[in-house]
């Protein structure tokens, strides 16, 4: 085969992320990489085989039939990828170099910020980056070390360490607490439910309490959000109900900034976890990571 006609990795690498995303704008938004990147690296695979990848369709692009064929070598190319790079970043033994970390901007706020603080005294040669993201992305197809999300992630080729366990619960400004009864239902309802669309926290909320009684909140929301950090903007105005893990809503509790809605009931417990690809816990910045990340956890209000 001539050299110009050889697969490239980094193409095939690129054709998955296209894949993944559905199209070159997606692609672009989602993972970063520049749309003549990817436009590029599908005309040489596309020029390889002599025929097309994917159909053109009105939202995206579709895989043909010589693409199907060809997703699962792009899909092993990027673990491929993955794994070196962690067993050349395992094999310098220290902890050092980059650290990609994803997470939603409250995770990011409340769990990330001591952590980071702790890494840069006890590890100084780690260089920490952050994406704040409340979609809880795939770190193997994004490469990214580390992703912070609700819930144990769905794909089954992950790494989860659970962090955190703690209970959903009401909260309301302090300001609010000040005019409305906040162990009324209906009073705290008709604050407004502020919904925050993220994977792991519900739309409808269902409470119960130690004696066995049930509250169902399921009235049309306030607003919806893509972030509990927008959630507590709206409740430091004076306004809304959140469902919020009580790891995040104790701290301000204390500070006096919110007050506990319906405080004898809470919703499910839930658990944020730390995913991340396999063997990936071998490298040691990585490593360091998640130690601390624990210490911190464990510290935190659950």
């Amino acid at each position: 085969m001539p050299l110009s006609d050889r697969v490239s990795v980094d193409d095939l690498r690129l054709f998955f992320l296209l894949h993944e995303a559905g199209g070159i704008t997606a692609a672009t938004r989602r993972f970063g990489v520049p749309k003549a990147t990817l436009s590029r690296a599908l005309g040489r695979l596309e020029e390889t085989a002599g025929m097309p990848l994917f159909d053109r369709v009105s939202n995206g692009l579709k895989l043909t039939q010589a693409g199907e064929s060809l997703i699962e070598s792009a899909d092993a190319a990027t673990r491929a990828g993955a794994d070196a790079e962690e067993i050349l970043r395992s094999a310098k033994g220290e902890a050092s170099g980059a650290l990609r970390i994803a997470a939603s901007a409250l995770s990011a706020q409340q769990l990330l910020g001591p952590v980071l603080a702790r890494i840069s005294q006890r590890y100084p040669k780690i260089e920490p980056s952050v994406s704040v993201t409340a979609l809880g992305p795939d770190p193997l197809a994004e490469e990214l070390d580390v992703v912070l999300r609700l819930g144990r992630p769905e794909e089954p080729y992950l790494i989860a360490r659970k962090i955190v366990g703690t209970k959903l619960r009401l909260y309301v400004s302090a300001q609010v607490a000040d005019r409305v009864d906040v162990n009324d239902q209906d009073a705290v309802e008709a604050l407004g439910r502020i919904i925050v669309d993220v994977p792991g926290s519900p739309h409808e909320w269902h409470l119960g309490n130690a004696d066995g009684q049930t509250i169902d909140l399921v009235s049309k929301p306030m607003c919806t959000v893509g972030d509990p950090t927008v959630a507590l903007g709206v409740i430091r105005s004076g306004s809304g109900v959140a469902f919020l893990p009580a790891t995040f809503g104790e701290p301000r509790v204390l500070s006096g900034d919110f007050v506990r809605a319906l405080p004898g009931f809470a919703g499910p417990s839930i658990e944020i976890f730390a995913s991340f690809p396999p063997r990936r816990a071998s490298v040691p910045a990585v490593r360091a990571f998640l130690d601390t990340l624990l210490d911190v956890a464990k510290e935190m209000p659950h």
